[in-house]
């Protein structure tokens, strides 16, 4: 009985964004945000194995020379999702929400050690009209400022004989006024100003102010008598002594005679 053989489709196995993908020509994946723009081409050059219907090549851990050429679709973010902390018994609560950034490509090529890429996709026509346009907007600018540069080159032409026409008209007023004779004096000032009237006479003095009376020398206060002696008062009693006190008497006392001992007391 004959098998059919399922054809081999050719894949690869790249590295990108510190993540590894197996793709094919034609197929589309989402990877990590690459510094590219929508309809831009990109080449993934670590490529870290390439099968061709059962001829395997393993890379060192690279394929030196091999790579992965792909279209940039989009570039967009993922679903949020809710990242939650949680730690029992001290009331500790964290939750942040968060969206990864990744470009959407569309594998074009795999290309093996020393082999060229074919029928690389352009960019957009949006892109190559706008740089047109561009480039129309510019050449419009330039020739504005042209324009507008000749109006001011006229002036300036028409301007320098009349400062020149000035110059001379001055120039033989600036002489006459040089030749003039030393003797001849400009008309005379108005007249001096008359002299300011003298100053008024000096106040008359004033009298000289009466010395003032003395006054009489302040009577000298009479003493006080001087107080009477206080009465002496009586010598204080005594105190009695505090409770808990022991009481002292002036009489030194005698010690106490005990009987020897073993002896009985003698009665009477």
């Amino acid at each position: 009985m004959a098998t059919l053989r399922r054809p081999f489709a050719m894949y690869a196995i790249v590295k990108t964004g510190g993540k590894q993908y197996r793709v094919e020509a034609g197929r589309t994946l989402e990877v990590e945000r690459l510094p590219a723009g929508e309809g831009d081409t990109v080449e993934l050059g670590e490529v870290l194995m390439i099968a061709d219907d059962g001829n395997v090549t393993i890379g060192t851990p690279l394929i030196e020379g091999a790579r992965v050429i792909a279209h940039v679709d989009s570039n967009g973010r993922a679903p949020k999702i809710i990242v939650f902390k949680y730690k029992s018994k001290v009331r500790y609560r964290k939750k942040t929400g968060h969206r990864q950034n990744f470009t959407r490509l569309t594998v074009e090529q795999i290309l093996r050690p020393g082999e060229g890429a074919k029928g690389v996709r352009r960019k957009p026509a949006k892109v190559e009209a706008a740089v047109d346009a561009g480039e129309e907007v510019a050449e419009a600018i330039i020739e504005i400022g042209a324009e507008a540069a000749e109006p001011v080159a006229a002036t300036a032409e028409v301007a320098e004989p009349v400062a020149i026409e000035a110059a001379e008209t001055e120039a033989p007023k600036r002489r006459a006024r040089r030749a003039a004779p030393a003797g001849e004096k400009k008309p005379a000032a108005a007249k001096a100003k008359a002299e300011k009237p003298a100053a008024p006479k000096a106040k008359a003095e004033k009298p000289a102010a009466k010395p003032k009376a003395e006054k009489p020398a302040a009577k000298p206060k009479a003493e006080k008598p001087a107080a009477k002696a206080k009465a002496e008062k009586p010598a204080a009693k005594p105190k009695t002594p505090a409770k808990g006190e022991a009481k002292t008497d002036d009489k030194p006392k005698t010690p106490r005679r005990r009987p020897p001992i073993g002896r009985k007391k003698e009665t009477e």
